[in-house]
């Protein structure tokens, strides 16, 4: 028997759903007992001499319970529909909020389509073991020791042989839980890990084709296949097994009871017409345990699916909010300060940042500048609170960010970054992600200010004309600039331009250029770029290298100092030459 305290503790509060799945199942069952019953009685009195007129009233009522039992069938598979509905939406709930506290640091280190797979397809394979497996098993722990019960008044020994029966039939299949576990969870590693292994293929298909690496992929997804099916027949083995024990239990306990019933008869202690109630009656008692057997099989993927859930539910954010953080306050400057602060990724010996001190004036545009690999993405990390320093503090408007709610530092800050993201659906369900409350002309005019709303109103469906998946209708430039339009909606204090030009062409570099220009006026900008002509009319720049704030002043200061600065500039002259 499967009673998994993590799924229980998962799921929350079952006991409405599970209740009425529970009751319903009970009365199914009485339903049947009574039709068994009936049934026995009818043997009974024709093997007594019973012509069909004598039973005529019993079996009308047989008639009247079949009817009755098939409704209430159809009702329990409305309530475990319904059951089920409400704890995947709870669950997927659960996942998605852990998700987004966790950030993108978590997603970095994890698999896209194995943390899809625990998402969509663990969750689906719950349905199952709540709606189904947990109901019936609770009708297998009460309803066949009532009809034992009965059977005991009637004749102690069949009530005996067939309590020894139900006593054995689930707990001798447990031997092999261990066992099936194990292989439980390599089925479903060996599942997530092909859903991985597809997801990536056809997000990287244009690669693969202009490579001419489809065998190649080909034969890797060949192998994922195989593997996964070499796990679900180890996994089959085993459960197998379990369901033979059962049904063989099973089985044995009903031909043991007419056995038993038989010799009884013989002896005279007990009646023809009793012992066929009784001995359809024990078919009965064994007859819930089958069903939980079917069940078992659909819900045991929801329990090896358990494995991924739990783990995700267990990762601990990298900067959670404090217990009764308070909100950063909207009138709080625009001001940005790190101090000494230290940050290592995990399993990396050095720093990514180490010692770093900087300040952003309210109002100021600053640049941050440096080799790749120099800690400049890490900065921009840090200020959003992806992830927290290992020592040092970030202030916001003179608020330490560690202090406050993560969610409350976000809306004062508005990031454009090279890899702008859009979501499947229309251009302004995409604008409108930065303020869902903007009206119809608060998207034009940011559209405007981006230089972007001719392209938009140039369309068929003008802002309501779809956009693929990731934006890729899109151009690059033109993703670019409903991102500066996004922006300009959020309308936030600070805004971080992450490589915001580095992957447009010169004709889209000076239409976005002059939608930043629009987009920094009066607000705290922090530029992280590559391109240094991108920076130059920054009232400061700092140059990073390992981690370190190694220079810092404007760009004609910098360039005459002959240092950092310097060789960056030019050795981008050299490449553009």
């Amino acid at each position: 028997m499967m009673v998994h305290r993590r799924l229980l503790a998962l799921a929350g509060d079952l006991r409405g759903p599970l209740a009425a799945g529970v009751a319903i199942g009970w009365l199914v069952m009485a339903a049947r007992v009574a039709q068994a019953a009936l049934v026995g009685v009818v043997l009974g009195r024709i093997f007594t001499g019973a012509e069909l007129r004598d039973v005529r009233a019993t079996l009308i009522a047989i008639a009247v319970i079949v009817v009755l039992r098939a409704l209430l069938v159809w009702a329990r598979e409305v309530v475990a529909q319904l059951a089920a509905a409400q704890i995947k939406e709870r669950v997927r709930d659960r996942l998605y909020g852990q998700l987004t506290a966790l950030g993108p640091g978590y997603l970095a280190r994890v698999r896209t389509g194995a943390a899809q797979s625990t998402v969509v397809d663990g969750v689906e394979a719950l349905e199952a073991y709540f709606s189904r497996y947990l109901p019936q098993l609770a009708v297998c722990l009460t309803g066949p020791l009532a009809i034992v019960a009965w059977i005991f008044t009637r004749d102690p020994w069949v009530g005996a042989t067939i309590l020894l029966g139900v006593l054995a039939v689930p707990t001798v299949p447990r031997i092999w839980d261990r066992l099936l576990a194990e292989r439980g969870r390599t089925h479903w590693n060996a599942y997530s890990a092909l859903g991985a292994e597809y997801l990536d293929t056809m997000q990287g298909m244009a690669t693969l084709k202009s490579l001419n690496a489809v065998a190649s992929r080909r034969r890797l997804l060949a192998d994922r296949s195989d593997h996964l099916f070499r796990s679900t027949m180890r996994q089959m083995a085993v459960s197998l097994i379990d369901t033979g024990l059962s049904t063989l239990g099973a089985g044995l306990g009903v031909a043991l009871a007419v056995g038993v019933g038989a010799v009884r008869v013989a002896q005279g202690e007990l009646d023809v017409a009793t012992l066929m109630v009784l001995l359809v009656l024990a078919g009965e008692c064994f007859r819930p345990f089958g069903e939980l057997t079917g069940f078992w099989h659909a819900g045991f993927l929801g329990v090896s699916a358990s494995d991924g859930i739990a783990a995700l539910l267990d990762e601990r954010p990298a900067a959670p909010d404090r217990r009764g953080a308070p909100a950063l306050p909207p009138g709080a400057p625009a001001s940005i300060s790190f101090e000494d602060v230290t940050f290592t990724y995990p399993g990396r010996g050095e720093p990514a940042v180490a010692g770093l001190s900087l300040a952003l004036r309210p109002g100021e545009t600053v640049a941050l500048v440096g080799r790749s690999g120099a800690g400049k993405s890490t900065v921009v990390n840090l200020l959003l609170r992806f992830v927290a320093p290992d020592s040092g503090t970030i202030a916001v408007g003179g608020h330490d960010v560690a202090a406050v709610r993560a969610a409350s530092l976000r809306e004062r800050i508005a990031v454009v970054s090279q890899d702008a993201y859009l979501f499947r659906g229309t251009i302004a369900e995409n604008l409108r992600l930065a303020r869902p409350d903007a009206s119809d002309a608060e998207l034009v005019a940011a559209a405007r200010d981006a230089s972007v709303h001719a392209f938009v109103a140039s369309l068929p469906d003008g802002y309501d004309t779809l956009v693929g998946e990731r934006g890729l209708t899109l151009s690059g430039g033109q993703r670019q600039r409903l991102a500066i339009a996004r922006a300009l909606l959020r309308d936030a204090p600070i805004l971080v331009l992450d490589e915001a030009t580095s992957s447009v062409d010169a004709e889209n570099e000076a239409a976005i250029g002059a939608a930043l220009r629009r987009l920094t006026a009066g607000r705290t900008t922090l530029v992280i770029a590559h391109r240094l002509n991108t920076v130059r009319t920054a009232d400061r720049i700092l140059v990073i290298a390992d981690g370190r704030l190694v220079e810092h002043g404007t760009h004609d200061e910098l360039a005459a100092r002959a240092g950092h600065y310097a060789d960056l500039v030019a050795a981008q002259a050299v490449l553009a030459a």
